[in-house]
């Protein structure tokens, strides 16, 4: 059965970005979605399976017929109903391991920062290809661990099962799907520097816990203190507020692209029924 990880600390939240950091994460999930606009026909019913604050469910039901979003945290589906519900867009909580819904019943599924979190990856292709029609489209996207952890090494970021290559995200989407396209998120120089400046602190902050005594401490204190070890040890401006980032960066320093993947930020899969 499909099981995901509540309570991430990873909820991107426009407008409440802290830093240049923040922000580069959450231009790298809204060009997910921006993509998704492109590669889903227009009047589509949709499924956004893990869709968090929202925001990019409701980006989706611009174009589509209905949109669904799916999460298993309560908290985020009733942020998600009261700031962006619609008769268009509708949110509800789910256990996680069975999506709620008939077989082949949307013509496409979103799920963008996802799988990264679940256990079972298998039967959550699965259960995607259940409630998915013929044909159908279902998008992930990823972190790419070629640009984040060293071979064989496990994420450092506590709240990720594993991390996925190119090849290994596409032989689990494969156990499910007969046609999948792995592709790239990149971005330009600069905001691709600033999110690999981002991974190499963090691996040197996690270096400095080999125990995980950070896990014992309570999840709202965790973000706060990787912020204060990057100014004290790094001293980097790019983690405080008040700087001009939103003026800096957009989403147009996205891009997707589909060779030389190693050098891409994220992963995009694109499976078809």
């Amino acid at each position: 059965m499909v099981e995901l990880k509540t309570k991430t600390g990873e909820r991107m939240l426009p407008g409440e970005v802290q830093s240049e950091y923040d922000y580069i994460l959450y231009l790298r999930h809204l060009i997910a979605y921006e993509t998704a606009l492109t590669e889903i026909p227009a009047g589509s019913t949709v499924l956004d399976l893990g869709c968090g604050e929202g925001y990019g469910t409701s980006l989706l039901s611009k174009n589509a017929a209905q949109v669904a979003g799916l999460d298993v945290d309560p908290e985020a589906v009733a942020h998600a109903s009261a700031k962006y519900g619609s008769q268009k867009c509708m949110f509800q909580p789910y256990d996680g391991k069975t999506i709620p819904f008939p077989d082949a019943y949307f013509d496409a599924i979103t799920s963008f920062h996802v799988i990264e979190h679940i256990v079972d990856d298998n039967n959550y292709a699965a259960e995607a290809f259940r409630v998915l029609k013929s044909p159908g489209r279902f998008l992930v996207t990823t972190p790419n661990r070629l640009n984040r952890l060293k071979p064989g090494m496990k994420p450092w970021n506590r709240f990720h099962v594993r991390e996925y290559s190119p090849d290994s995200l596409g032989q689990v989407l494969k156990g499910a799907f007969a046609d999948v396209q792995v592709m790239g998120i990149r971005a330009t120089d600069a905001a691709q520097e600033m999110e690999l400046t981002r991974v190499r602190q963090n691996l040197k902050i996690a270096s400095l816990d080999p125990l995980n005594l950070r896990n014992l401490l309570p999840e709202p204190v965790i973000p706060a203190l990787i912020r204060l070890l990057r100014k004290v040890i790094y001293r980097d401006p790019a983690d405080r507020p008040g700087q001009d980032f939103l003026e800096k960066y957009s989403i147009s320093d996205f891009f997707v692209i589909r060779e030389n993947l190693a050098d891409s930020l994220d992963l995009l899969a694109v499976c078809r029924k």
